[in-house]
């Protein structure tokens, strides 16, 4: 055990900081509880702090913010935005719980803007769905994991302007109708997401059904329109709207797209 004289108080950043992690990390609170402060406390300045803790409160202001975290907006939450990602993760042996306290314990969460009005960080969707990516590998999760974000980021497109976040996820670009971007993704796992109800889907390429039968992969792409969301399977005439390079080629896909209020 060891021990901290009392001494300065901690700075607005330092307790910030100390806040933070009794929140998120149980072990820290456990050890609070069962050893008490001075077992705790780094220095001075947070045994003072430390000493002053109520230990109930902190437990329920912990599986609030917990709450608030796996929730983030009004009438949605995490499982509700990555609903065929936890599947997979589920069906592999992954919990929420488990899934959550790694999600709050990584370095993306840290990029999370949990706070409004301070300074601009990431959603709460691309910060967790960063988390699922570094160990989702290049099958099925991975696929799946980047399409539900994208349906999250082109939805907060098409409804809220400006936006409350930052957007870091790569090859999004502006369109006269707003924004749009294109993924390449295994034909079998495209044909387990079907259309969420209320979307629309594409720009009218192959079914989804016939995609694990005639291709490996194949090319999604994502709008936002004033009718909403558009996604879906795209030819790869279509993807030619994306090239970074201006040609005839991509020129065409972009007027053509322009014609079906896609760009």
């Amino acid at each position: 055990m060891s021990t901290v004289e009392p001494g300065a108080s901690l700075d607005g950043e330092r307790l910030t900081d100390l806040l933070l992690r009794l929140l998120l990390d149980a072990d820290l609170r456990a050890r609070l509880a069962e050893e008490g402060a001075e077992a705790v406390a780094a220095d001075p300045g947070e045994l003072e702090c430390l000493d002053s803790v109520d230990l109930a409160e902190l437990d329920t202001t912990a599986r609030r913010l917990r709450s608030q975290v796996w929730r983030p907006g009004s009438g949605g939450s995490l499982a509700t935005t990555f609903p065929r990602s936890l599947k997979l993760l589920q069906d592999a042996g992954a919990t929420e719980s488990c899934l959550l306290t790694g999600f709050l314990g990584s370095k993306h969460f840290s990029r999370f803007r949990l706070i409004p009005y301070t300074a601009p960080g990431l959603s709460a969707e691309e910060a967790f769905a960063s988390y699922l990516l570094d160990d989702a590998g290049a099958g099925a999760l991975r696929d799946t994991v980047t399409h539900e974000l994208m349906i999250a980021l082109f939805t907060a497109l098409t409804c809220e302007q400006p936006l409350s976040f930052v957007i870091e996820a790569e090859g999004i670009v502006r369109t006269d109708r707003g924004h749009a971007t294109v993924r390449t993704y295994a034909a079998a796992s495209v044909a387990t997401w079907g259309t969420t109800p209320g979307e629309r889907a594409g720009a009218g390429a192959t079914e989804v059904t016939d995609l694990a039968a005639n291709a490996e992969a194949v090319e999604y792409a994502y709008f936002t329109t004033s009718a909403g969301l558009a996604h879906g399977v795209v030819s790869g005439r279509v993807a030619a709207a994306f090239e970074a390079e201006p040609t005839a080629r991509r020129e065409t896909a972009r007027r053509a797209l322009a014609r079906r209020e896609l760009w």
